[in-house]
């Protein structure tokens, strides 16, 4: 045991323990919000409140890539310890989510004193309001990389906080759709197990200064589908008055459009489905990102996160049952759109920015000043007084590409990593015994431009797309994704390429571009001249060299010809998922969703 969880343990032990209704400190609580617990120590706590509170089991799912224990706490008053049991029951699975930046970790510390009230036998009435999955921490390998030299910009605690990305340096709230983290999987595959009704993110904001203590986003429709919109639209303004009327005051995330003028207004759309925000609409999810305040202090943050988890809770009391029944309806369309027969309908694959609102901003009093540093300028707010604005307020989507629903996508077979991601959602695909003639809609990827330097450990690519439709005889073991499963939006934003975080912008069918065979310069000179001896050729050719670019660059001298011989494979460049508009002829053997080959 290291010399700090032995310290803390001692600090306990000194605490007497606490008679029936008494409040026993959290740790955070015992060393006046200077510290936040280890992994440790916040797992010990938790085991502790548990020998007192038979609602509560911990359980591991997952390991993280330095090998720590991932836990999640499963608080069901009626004993709903299993993912069939809670669905039962008819009220709402929720998965609340702290610590997946392990620096903003207020909402971990708000649940132990949660969970402790619940123990003392303080809210229980809460408990009745749904199943509750709660992972203390998502990022455990970065919550143990303790530092006070952690997030500077960060009102505590000041003893210290753990780190943004996790042990191999990923942003684990930039990796829901490409899954390269054994966290994001484990997480993935506890909500494909669970199949939650809504999920809470908690996270603490960067940049402005305001008068809020909490803020907040979450998607709505159309990104959201209209029924769960429906919920949320009525249940989120009462959740967060309630947490106003508790003491800390609260309004959108605040991001700025122009990060030099507060005045030309903020940005709250984070709706990319990398983002957990963007990840779980769609799936038929609904999803609330806190974004607590961070110049303000962390008890503050702390119980204003305690006042929202309470809120919440308090508002599933009265309309969970109608979460549960928005959801079940969401999914439900989702599978009937996809049906063979169903009427025609179509799918989003990229959004654009939508109608904006006015919303009234309490920021700080700020100036302009030029850095000392860098020499560049920069905003400077006061530590006092309101500078209260109303400004432009980007909260909401509009669809920007839309295509035909189809039937399903076909993955050729050979593409492991991409299937494994396939599988590590949850996705429902059959696989083809044998090879079959099919007519599908191919994107071939024109002149791609890959990104530098690397983003998340992955060199980004886009391109221009020339879709195609031909017959084609697709292989035995190639996969087919059906449309009619819940989470086939989901699909769409993996395999249509132009969608913000398909599998192909993120690199992972980027050998498709690549040629791998070549011709020599003899055999192609002895084709030029082959082919110069067709008027139609020498007239082209004499044409394309009359552009200076074209004439004095080697490269795409012999790209011009290459392309002509019959050596040229006209395949590269054309991606290996195709859309199919039509019912797929005969059927497979059925592989179930299950856990990935490692990627």
């Amino acid at each position: 045991m290291s010399v700090r969880p032995l310290l803390a343990a001692l600090a306990l032990l000194a605490v007497p323990p606490a008679a029936a209704g008494q409040l026993e400190p959290t740790p955070a609580e015992l060393s006046g919000y200077r510290e936040t617990p280890s992994y440790e120590e916040t797992l010990a706590f938790l085991r502790s409140l548990g020998e007192r509170l038979p609602e509560l089991r911990l359980e591991e799912f997952g390991r993280t890539g330095e090998g720590r224990p991932m836990t999640v706490a499963i608080l069901s008053r009626q004993g709903a310890f299993t993912p069939a049991a809670a669905q039962a029951l008819g009220r709402p699975v929720v998965l609340i989510q702290n610590g997946i930046h392990a620096g903003e970790i207020d909402g971990k510390d708000a649940f132990l004193a949660l969970l402790r009230d619940f123990a003392a036998g303080r809210r229980r009435e809460l408990l009745d309001a749904a199943t509750l999955l709660v992972v203390p921490v998502y990022n455990v390998d970065g919550h143990e990389r303790v530092s006070p030299w952690n997030r500077p910009n960060q009102n505590g605690p000041e003893r210290g906080m753990g780190y943004r990305a996790n042990a191999a340096g990923y942003d684990l709230n930039r990796d829901f759709t490409r899954l390269d983290t054994p966290e994001a999987r484990a997480l993935v595959g506890l909500v494909n197990r669970w199949q939650p009704h809504l999920h809470v993110d908690v996270h603490v904001t960067n940049g402005a200064d305001f008068a809020w203590v909490q803020t907040w986003i979450a998607a709505g429709a159309p990104l959201l589908a209209a029924p769960l919109d429906g919920w949320q639209r009525a249940a989120m303004p009462r959740i967060f008055a309630a947490v106003a009327a508790a003491g800390y005051p609260n309004g959108p995330y605040v991001d700025l459009i122009d990060r030099l003028d507060p005045a030309r207004g903020i940005d709250s759309r984070v709706f990319e489905p990398r983002y957990s925000t963007g990840y779980f609409p769609r799936r038929n999810i609904a999803s609330i990102l806190i974004e607590n305040h961070a110049h303000t202090d962390y008890r503050t943050r702390v119980e204003a996160t305690l006042a929202f988890f309470v809120a919440l809770l308090e508002d599933l009391r009265a309309s969970g049952r109608e979460l549960v029944a928005a959801a079940s309806a969401t999914r439900n369309a989702t599978e009937e759109k996809g049906r063979p027969g169903a009427e025609p309908s179509e799918v989003v694959v990229t959004w654009r920015a939508g109608e904006e609102d006015r919303i009234r901003v309490p920021f700080r009093p700020w100036r302009v000043v030029e850095s000392a540093a860098t020499g560049s300028p920069y905003l400077s707010f006061s530590a006092e007084g309101i500078a209260a604005l109303d400004v432009p307020w980007l909260h909401r989507v509009a669809p920007d590409l839309v295509r035909a629903r189809p039937r399903g996508y076909v993955l050729l077979a050979g593409w492991p990593e991409v299937e494994a991601r396939l599988a590590a959602h949850g996705l429902r695909f059959t696989r083809l015994e044998s090879p079959v003639e099919l007519e599908l809609e191919v994107a071939r990827a024109v002149a791609p431009q890959f990104a530098t330097p690397p983003f998340q450990g992955r060199t980004r690519v886009t391109a221009e797309f020339r879709w195609e439709r031909h017959r084609r005889r697709v292989p035995a073991g190639s996969l087919w994704i059906p449309a009619d499963q819940p989470d086939f939006e989901l699909a769409v934003q993996l395999l249509e390429p132009e969608a913000a975080d398909s599998l192909f912008s993120w690199g992972l069918m980027s050998t498709a571009l690549e040629r791998r065979e070549y011709i020599g310069p003899d055999r192609l000179d002895a084709e030029a001249r082959r082919l110069l001896a067709d008027p139609g050729v020498r007239a082209e050719w004499e044409h394309a060299r009359a552009d200076p670019a074209l004439a004095g660059d080697p490269v795409a001298r012999y790209q011009w010809w290459y392309r002509r011989t019959p050596y040229w494979h006209d395949f590269v460049g054309e991606l290996p998922v195709g859309r199919l508009l039509s019912p797929l002829p005969g059927e497979g053997s059925e592989r179930g969703a299950g856990q990935p080959a490692a990627p």
